[in-house]
């Protein structure tokens, strides 16, 4: 049995491949999936400066006020999670 592995996106009760599979037309498989965790994505500038004026409140000091400050923050977070104990 060939087997060959693929990525695949789930969408209203279908899955479909991202990478292009050789096979004929009505070919039977056999599926076993693992779910992907997805990755989040990065802010654009200007939703980071709306989002810094959405946080006037209390959390706003403790990020930082301007796009830089957070962005910096947000690495030194990154990288604390990716440290090993």
């Amino acid at each position: 049995m060939k087997t060959q592995k693929i990525k695949a996106t789930y969408r209203n009760g279908v899955i479909e491949p991202l990478d292009r599979i050789d096979l004929p037309e009505g070919q039977e498989l056999e599926v076993e999936f693992s779910v992907l965790q997805k990755m989040p994505r990065e802010l654009s500038r200007a939703e980071k400066k709306e989002l810094i004026q959405r946080m006037s409140g209390s959390m706003k000091g403790t990020w930082g006020s301007t796009v830089e400050e957070i962005d910096a923050y947000i690495k030194s977070e990154r990288q604390s999670w990716d440290r090993e104990f």
